[in-house]
């Protein structure tokens, strides 16, 4: 039993057939009845229609060259569908190199997130976006190969999803290891690397937690609201601080790199006396703070203005207490 056409389905149908025919060359009305899982009588009427179809040349209106054609004899004596004139369908745009390169990161960034079918449907996709781009030859310029999946990004979408607590060990920037539970919220990406913000049952507020430094991820209990209450802050109640990442850059002695891993700099610019200007993605002022104490006196924080801030008057209080 083939599937009930409407009138509308029968035009998309039609606009089918064209870039059908012309990747797969001729083919039989059984053939191309049983790809488009329509019954073959149908499949006739539609193709005897392909000869009145086309698209308007400069006079807007439908000559000759303007339609397409068929092998009439092939059709009516052998059952055969074979294209002989194709019009308009070598003009549709398509996408330059650029542009399928960032289809194909976006849809590898998705893929992580995306349930078991959804996911393995953008993996095919990446790779057929991956195979056509290059020469005509369809010969792939661009390598399609999925990064090892973050085992811990399935268990945060899970916790969001279902609004499960989730418990972690996290390690912050400076080393520090807490253990932590937490009421999930949303999960970004930002910098090639994924954050999961939530609302934390010890510090009792909004935090944002980098996957990269979580472990152990266990979901438990579902999270407790109140008489049907979100137990959480308005999100527009969360400062802006808190919600959005900024650029902090800092500058300090080279040999002083691989003790600020934990904040992934990145090196901007060299600096004279063996010096460097880096870059870190912060979520909070505070941040410019524990960076400095790594290397207090060694590491300058330059910006940004509120991040410099934030230093000073660690450091005013710091000395405060020093003196009293």
């Amino acid at each position: 039993m083939h599937k009930a056409v409407l009138s509308s389905d029968r035009v998309m149908l039609l606009l089918s057939l064209v870039p059908y025919l012309a990747e797969h060359g001729p083919t039989t009305v059984t053939e191309l009845a049983a790809a488009f899982d329509v019954s073959p009588s149908l499949l006739r009427k539609l193709v005897t229609i392909l000869g009145t179809a086309g698209v308007p040349g400069e006079t807007l209106t439908y000559q000759d060259d303007d339609l397409f054609d068929i092998n009439w004899d092939a059709f009516e004596h052998d059952d055969l569908v074979s294209l002989t004139k194709v019009v308009g369908v070598d003009d549709a745009p398509r996408f330059a190199p650029a542009e399928t390169a960032a289809l194909i990161a976006g849809l590898h960034a998705l893929t992580g997130v995306l349930p078991g079918e959804s996911a393995e449907l953008a993996r095919a996709t990446a790779e057929k976006l991956g195979a056509a781009l290059g020469d005509p030859e369809r010969t792939a310029a661009l390598t399609v190969t999925a990064d090892r999946e973050d085992a811990r990004l399935p268990v945060a979408v899970s916790a969001i999803e279902e609004q499960r607590v989730l418990a972690f060990e996290y390690r912050d920037a400076a080393g520090h290891h807490t253990s932590r539970k937490v009421d999930p919220l949303e999960l970004s990406q930002h910098g090639g690397s994924w954050y999961l913000r939530a609302w934390c049952h010890d510090r009792h507020a909004a935090r944002t937690f980098r996957l990269g430094h979580m472990s152990e991820l266990q979901l438990l209990e579902a999270v407790e609201t109140t008489q049907g209450e979100d137990p959480h802050p308005p999100r527009d109640a969360v400062s802006h601080e808190d919600r959005h990442s900024f650029t902090l850059t800092a500058s300090l002695p080279a040999q002083l790199l691989p003790s600020i891993q934990g904040f992934d700099p990145e090196v901007i610019q060299e600096l004279p006396a063996q010096r460097v200007l880096v870059a870190v993605e912060a979520w909070h002022e505070r941040a410019a703070i524990q960076l400095v104490q790594v290397a207090p006196g060694q590491i300058i924080v330059e910006s940004p203005a509120t991040a410099c801030a934030a230093v000073r008057d660690w450091t005013a209080r710091a000395l405060a207490a020093y003196d009293a």
